[in-house]
């Protein structure tokens, strides 16, 4: 057999620039462990908290629900984008007794705002495709 050939592993100067570039400049990266909720830039915000649901356990994510939606009521936030995905991660087929629609976040969670805040908020919709589809939706409250 004839011997590998030893990799080159040596990282060009342009490499460390755009890697020091990349650590130092962190405001465009999204910090999806973010355990605090915080209000978007005020510059060019579409709405006023965004929530990513993603991972969470039905009870877990509806605690977040509701634990961001009276941090927006008490600072009367008027918009909030919930994250929940499309489901299509969700080991729901494990079990023949889940409902395979009601399990997923994008079912349970607008399900669980219009039930428990029905009097607070005006709608909840499908956010538009730049911000996440069908895996994302928009609650907007009354003033």
């Amino acid at each position: 057999m004839p011997a590998k050939k030893k990799q080159n592993i040596k990282i060009s100067d342009k490499d460390k620039k755009d890697w020091l570039n990349f650590i130092t400049n962190t405001e465009t990266v999204e910090d999806k462990d973010q355990k605090n909720i915080s209000p978007l830039n005020k510059k060019n915000r579409i709405f006023d908290l965004k929530v990513d649901l993603h991972g969470l356990k039905l009870n877990e994510a509806e605690k977040k629900v509701a634990d961001t939606i009276s941090l927006a009521l008490n600072k009367k936030y008027r918009k909030i984008l919930f994250i929940t995905g499309k489901g299509i991660h969700s080991n729901y087929q494990a079990d023949p007794y889940v409902s395979k629609d009601l399990r997923l976040l994008k079912h349970a969670i607008p399900e669980f705002i219009q039930n428990q805040y029905s009097e607070k908020i005006v709608s909840i919709t499908t956010a538009p495709q730049d911000l996440g589809g069908e895996g994302a939706i928009i609650v907007f409250f009354k003033k």
